[in-house]
This record gives structure tokens, sequence and C-alpha cells, in this order.
């Protein structure tokens, strides 16, 4: 019996009051469902990914008894693209490797789309499945316990995409290692000039062109986040079983105190109204408590933020940007500052009438796109350790503050002088020069000391922590009645969430056929 036909069984079951047969149905329903996992991975270029996917393969093996493929997206820039074909690592430079691996992955984002790589992925997932069908059968695919390491994704289109065909058995891992050990890193593979580290870099960070890889927007949006402060040992094992363990629903796994922080954080971000971002921050002691919450947006007389309240749903009766009807005042500032810098030059005969748009165009784009100064705002990070302060006083002192954005070079000093010893966050923040104002006082690199530490987040995402850690009702006690918790078997444990093998095939097929009218069917 097909999915369509079960549903329609199911409904009408469920509309004559058949409550047996729609018990029966809903096992059935379940029974289309499939084991597998989907993850990818993203990180920063020098980030020791290799081995995270071979260290996740081994606890999937040997823990979970699952069968596990690593699929690394540069197969497909090496087969299909002219820029890297057949490219291979010997008798080129480390640098040329790469080089040649971003180029080619970006002419196939130009002569496909951006998602072209996770498109391939996907056939060849696909491919897979149809081999393993069984055409003796009703329903002719069958579940398995699989699992495919996507190492690893650059692109948020290629991320969404992953999202939107495998939806909930696809998770993605962030994966992060501060600058300074990327660069040790990239230095030690054939002694790299530090000039093409840099280039590589800030090629793989972020490139302006939309066919680019965009690693710092797609890393943000992953499901889990890892730290790698040294390369892949016993410690990072742990975590990653950790999260398997969440997937799976198969440990009693409960929050840590910096992933409640952050989601208390992430959550404070829903109530700014800036038309900019959103920011987020919680402030803790040094036992992990937490004081306070902040979030930007402007303050009002007497104290406080402006926030939507019971008598005005809608927030029309405020003085927020969005309401006063000008816009940002921190953009238009800026543009008034460009505008008389281009005025001055005009009348110093610098530059003629007709270059006026280039260079205003020009000062637009330079280092003043990057000043913070003229927001009504307050930014989250203060609104959170000035809130903190006036409740708990010195227990600021030592503590941590968690923010969804790394902080601004303005927050620094608020972060600096209230004695805030640790800062966390998720989002990297381009324009902020905190660390070459406050170099005294604030560092990156987890070996300085007497500074305040300010830290990538690792663990799970705000933004899955409802759905990982609410427990499945029935899932922890046995039901004999001896109150004794459930002795899990890690070799049969599945998935808590699964989706059913009647729709996957579907939109596989759909992606398999786009990319045989381009030529690009698997052979």
């Amino acid at each position: 019996m097909n999915e369509a036909a079960v549903q329609l069984k199911l409904s009408t079951s469920y509309q004559s009051g058949d409550e047996e047969t729609y018990k029966e149905i809903k096992e059935l329903l379940k029974d289309t469902h499939s084991e597998e996992l989907i993850i990818t991975l993203c990180g920063f270029i020098g980030t020791d990914i290799h081995g995270v996917s071979k260290k996740l393969k081994l606890i999937l093996e040997n823990v979970f008894s699952y069968e596990v493929e690593i699929i690394n997206l540069s197969t497909y820039i090496k087969k299909h693209s002219k820029e890297a074909k057949d490219l291979n690592r010997e008798g080129v430079t480390y640098y040329e490797y790469i080089k040649k691996l971003i180029d080619g992955g970006n002419e196939l984002r130009l002569s496909h789309r951006s998602s072209i790589l996770a498109e391939l992925c996907i056939q060849k997932i696909a491919f897979d499945r149809h081999k393993n069908r069984d055409d003796k059968k009703e329903s002719a695919f069958k579940t398995r316990r699989k699992c495919y390491i996507i190492d690893s994704i650059k692109n948020l289109d290629e991320l969404e995409l992953f999202r939107i065909v495998y939806r909930d058995i696809h998770y993605s891992i962030g994966i992060f290692s501060p600058i300074h050990i990327r660069k040790r890193h990239l230095a030690d593979l054939e002694q790299m000039k530090e000039s093409d580290i840099d280039k590589l870099i800030d090629r793989d960070s972020g490139e302006e062109i939309s066919h680019g890889q965009k690693v710092r927007d797609t890393f943000i949006q992953s499901d889990f986040f890892l730290r790698l402060d040294t390369f892949v040992g016993d410690a990072i094992e742990k975590r990653l079983e950790r999260y398997l363990h969440l997937i799976f629903g198969s440990k009693v796994v409960t929050p840590t105190p910096d992933e409640t922080a952050m989601y208390q954080a992430s959550c404070a971000a829903g109530n700014s109204a800036c038309l900019s971002r959103q920011v987020g921050a919680a402030l803790t002691d040094k036992l992990g408590e937490i004081l306070s919450v902040g979030w930007n947006d402007v303050p009002k007389f007497k104290g406080g933020l402006y926030q939507t309240d019971n008598h005005d749903p809608l927030g029309e009766s405020d003085s927020r940007c969005f309401n006063v009807g000008r816009g940002c005042w921190n953009d238009q500032e800026k543009n008034i500052i460009a505008t008389e810098l281009v005025d001055i030059l005009m009348k110093s005969q610098l530059i003629q009438e007709a270059q006026r748009v280039d260079f205003l165009k020009a000062i637009k784009k330079s280092k003043i796109k990057g000043l913070v100064e003229f927001s009504r705002a307050i930014h989250a990070e203060m609104h959170a350790i000035i809130t903190g302060s006036q409740i708990a006083g010195e227990k600021v002192r030592g503590g941590s503050l968690y923010i969804t954005t790394y902080p601004c070079h303005n927050c620094a000093r608020h972060i600096i002088v209230a004695g805030i010893e640790k800062v966390y966050y998720i989002e990297p923040y381009r324009k902020s020069l905190t660390t070459k104002l406050h170099f005294d006082a604030i560092t990156e690199n987890e070996q300085e000391k007497d500074k305040v530490l300010i830290l990538m987040y690792d663990g799970v995402a705000p933004t899955r922590f409802m759905e990982l850690f609410k427990m499945t009702p029935n899932s922890r006690k046995s039901n004999n009645g001896d109150g004794r918790p459930i002795d899990y078997d890690f070799k049969k444990a599945k998935p808590k969430s699964t989706l059913s093998l009647e729709a996957i095939p579907v939109l596989e097929f759909k992606i398999a056929e786009e990319l045989k009218k381009e030529g690009l069917e698997i052979q």
C-alpha cells in the first residue's frame, strides 16, 4: 500500500470512528519512514573538517551500527568544472590546488546555479537508493540504517536545498577553529606564504560575487556548533557522540549552561525592532546563572527600551525607527558624511561633476559603511550589562556574556569595564575593531591570560534547542511500573525525527531529472 492509499484509508477510518483501524494505519505510515541520516559539515578553511567527518563516521559505525559514506563535494568540482577538471594534488602547491578548487566551484555555480554541488550530491544519494530498491514489495524503497556525511558545503543555497529535500533527517554541523590555529595549520602545509594564506581565508569566508563561497553566511545557520581549539581528538569525540545521542534520543542529555544562555540570548533577540539586524545577549555570573538578557533597540524615557505592550499589540504608538518613518538613523548619517566628503572634493576641484556619482559610491563602500556610532538603538550587550549591573551589581564581575553576534568595538569597552571575563558569539561581525582597538584587554586566543576571552560558541544551535532537548513522551522511563530508566540499545536506536520514503525519492528524482537535462547525470 503506497502512502496516498494509506492516507485515504487513515482519513476514512478517522471520520468513521474506527479507532483500531486508525491505530493500525498509523503504524503502517510509520513503517514507511526511513532511518537514514544526512549530515552536512561546514567550516572555514584551515579547520580540520576532514578529521571531524572521519570521527563522526567511526562513532556512527561503532556506537550506532550505521553504514556511513563520506561524500566530498570537491569530487564533483574535479569532475564537472573546466577550471579544476581532473585536478590532482601532485605537481601543484597547496595554494594553487585550493585556489583551483574554489575557482572550479564558482565556475559551476555561475554556469548552473548556486546549489549545483548539493544537487549533484543528492543525485548520487538517489542513485544509491534506486540500487537498493525492492521491486517485489508494494513500497519499492526500503529503509536503510545509513548516514551520508557531506564534506563540506560552502554556500547557503547548498544548505537550504539539503533542508528542503531531507527536512527532518538532515542535520548541519558548523566547525570552527580560531584564526591563529587555521593560519598555523595552513602554514604547515608545504610552508605556505602568509600572503597566500590570507588570500585563501578571505575568499573562503565570503566572496562578494553571488555565486562565490559564502562560508560565513552558511556556517551561522548550522544546527550544531563545534569549536576546535586543537586538532580532532578524544574530547571532540565525546562532544560529537553527545550530539548524536540528541538526534537519536538514545540517552538523557540536558543543556549545558552555555547552551541555555545562548538560547536565552537568541530568544531576547526576538524583542528587537531594529531595521538592520536583531541581536540578543545573555549575561551570566561565574557559576553560569543568568543575571540578565538584552537586545538592540531604542531606549525610552525613564529607563528601559521600547517594547510592544498589551494595549498596543502592533507597537504603533512608540518611537522606534520603524514607526518614526525616517528609517535607520545610522545609515542616514553615514550618507550625509559621504555626501559632504564628495562636496568638499568638488569644491577643491579634485573631482568633476561627472565623477560625483562614482566617487559617492566608492566612499560609501569604504570603512564609512562600518560606522555604528549614529544608531539610536542601544546594543544588546550594553542592555544586558546595564540591566545586570542594576540587578546583580558585583556578580557581573568575572561573569560571561553570550551574544548572537560578535561584539562591536563600542560594546567591547563596556565589556572590559564591567569586568566580564568571557564572551561567546555565533555570528561573525567583520566591521568590528574589537581586538584591534583593545589588543591589551581582549583576545581570541585561549592561550593568552589576563584578557577578556572572545570565543565562538560551542553547542546546540538556539534554533534547534527546544526540538532536541524536549523529551519525547514515555522515552526515558520503562513502562513496567518499576520507575527505572530505559536501557537503550544504541545499535538499534532510531532517529527522533524521520521522513517517509514515499516522499524523499520524489524530490530527489526532480533534481536528478534537471541534472540529466543539463548533461550532469550519473553515468
